[in-house]
């Protein structure tokens, strides 16, 4: 029996067809939408870096958000040099000759710099957005009786250097005291009314240098700053907690001084002859 055969149609392909390849970029992005949310928040970011001219850096700093919370850091330490004499005192009563070695053992003891101490504090950005300043403080943490066991005189050789913040202790404004402008009379302005430091950009650590005063207390405090970074608000404490605090003490009676006068350094027991003993600055 003879079978007819189907009419070719003209344009009509009678071959198997071969499965459709699918695109490896449309595939590509539907496995990304089924990513976890993780993952979509930092791939996404960054396509759109290579994709939009000048996104790079917003890019960068959003990744640095998820995985690196550090947006700005600091460091801090006593800088006496910014008062160009060296005034110090300790808790404890030194019986040792006067000699060079004396600064030593005071600071091995509780100790602080008397009357006007200086310190610096570095501040480093992480981001490549601009850091805002919004306020700068000194938070007391404790006050006791100045230190009255030993005082450590030495008088200027040259000139102080210039501080760009100013921290009164003995203000009445509690324990948080605000940093005002160095120099200024009673009616200080504050710190950030003209202050040099308004914000902190990336690759350009700044240096707030800091000078102290008290008339009243060995003080501990530590400082305040509050920023903001990208509109949101954020607080840093230096020395952090678990440091151990700055320290300032103000002048008065001690029981030994120890005078690194010109003509040679001396030891006086204050209590016995307390008219060869200094207990104010520049008396």
């Amino acid at each position: 029996m003879n079978r007819k055969r189907k009419p070719v149609v003209a344009g009509r392909s009678t071959a198997l067809r071969p499965a459709r390849r699918p695109n490896p970029g449309v595939a590509w992005w539907r496995g990304l939408g089924r990513a976890p949310k993780w993952l979509l928040a930092t791939v996404t970011p960054l396509v759109l870096a290579v994709a939009v001219p000048g996104v790079a850096p917003l890019v960068a700093d959003r990744t640095r958000d998820l995985f690196d919370g550090e947006v700005l850091t600091a460091r801090g330490e006593s800088y006496p040099d910014l008062v160009a004499g060296q005034y110090w005192a300790t808790d404890a009563v030194l019986t040792g000759p006067a000699s060079s070695q004396v600064f030593d053992e005071v600071r091995r003891h509780t100790s602080a710099q008397l009357g006007t101490s200086g310190h610096q504090v570095t501040l480093e950005s992480h981001r490549a957005g601009r850091i805002d300043i919004e306020t700068i403080a000194a938070v007391v943490e404790e006050r006791r009786a100045p230190l009255a066991g030993t005082a450590f005189v030495a008088d200027p050789q040259g000139s102080e250097e210039t501080a760009l913040v100013e921290f009164r202790l003995d203000s009445g404004a509690g324990r948080e005291i605000p940093a005002l402008v160095p120099g200024d009379a009673a009616g200080a302005r504050p710190y950030l009314s003209d202050g040099k430091i308004r914000f902190v950009e990336q690759g350009k650590p700044e240096h707030l240098v800091i000078r102290a005063k008290t008339e009243r207390c060995f003080c501990l405090w530590r400082v305040r700053i509050e920023y903001s970074y990208r509109g949101d608000k954020r607080t840093l404490v230096v020395p952090p907690p678990g440091r151990p605090a700055f320290a300032t003490t103000a002048w008065g009676p001690h029981d030994v001084e120890y005078n690194m006068r010109t003509e040679g350094p001396q030891r006086y027991d204050c209590r016995a002859q307390p008219a060869t003993c200094r207990f104010k600055p520049g008396s």
